[in-house]
């Protein structure tokens, strides 16, 4: 009977604390964010990857840089910056010929690798008249084929022209920082002119300027065929 009594008697205790649970606190606060780590080292730059087959053959001979601006045919403005590196061993495109007292200089360039379906390139023609004499003056034609110029906003416009210095469309044309030198055949020169709207695609004045910095080759004539 004393087993059956302590027992209800513990039971009705349990109940009894079971009963005055109180109910849940509301949240506490809470902590404060730990400190960010520290950040890890940047990696090491791969290598640079090598360059194609022929891509050193093609691009030996120097290259022209070129910059054009203006405002194209629907009145926004532009600015290009562009190098041409790329030649081939064809006659003519990369050729000094002398004529007492006067130099001829040809150089063509290409925008990408020449091939049968790339033609954007641009020929430029420096003749130096009186070359190294006090009557030193130039004579002066660039000639773009297929050149693309594209804006930033996915528009472009193509140069498909031929401009001299003697052009009545020229002006504000000059020829600085001339030199050739007869041991490396290295010929280096910068140019600018400004061509009239009524004369190029744009329809308003557009200012073509370059840097030549080349190697050109000295032809031994052509044998017969």
């Amino acid at each position: 009977m004393k087993i059956v009594s302590k027992a209800v008697l513990i039971g009705f205790f349990g109940m009894f604390i079971v009963s005055c649970e109180g109910e849940d606190g509301v949240n506490g606060i809470d902590g404060q964010a730990g400190v960010d780590g520290v950040s890890g080292e940047n990696g090491i730059n791969g290598e640079n990857g090598v360059n194609g087959v022929g891509f050193e053959e093609l691009t030996k001979y120097g290259a022209v840089t070129l910059n054009i601006s203006g405002t194209r045919s629907d009145n926004v403005d532009f600015t290009h910056a562009g190098e041409l590196k790329f030649t081939h061993n064809e006659s003519g495109n990369n050729d000094v010929e002398f004529n007492d007292p006067n130099v001829n200089y040809s150089v063509v360039r290409f925008v990408n690798s020449p091939d049968s379906h790339d033609n954007s390139s641009v020929r430029l023609n420096l003749t130096v008249n009186d070359a190294g004499l006090s009557t030193q003056n130039f004579g002066f034609f660039v000639n773009f084929n297929g050149y693309s110029i594209i804006s930033d906003d996915l528009k472009y416009f193509e140069i498909s022209a031929g401009y001299a210095d003697s052009n009545t469309s020229v002006s504000n044309f000059s020829i600085t920082e001339y030199s050739f030198d007869e041991m490396t055949n290295n010929l280096k020169y910068t140019f600018t002119m400004t061509v009239a709207g009524a004369n190029n695609i744009t329809g308003n004045d557009m200012i073509i300027s370059g840097t030549v910095d080349v190697i050109v080759l000295e032809s031994l004539g052509r044998g017969p065929r």
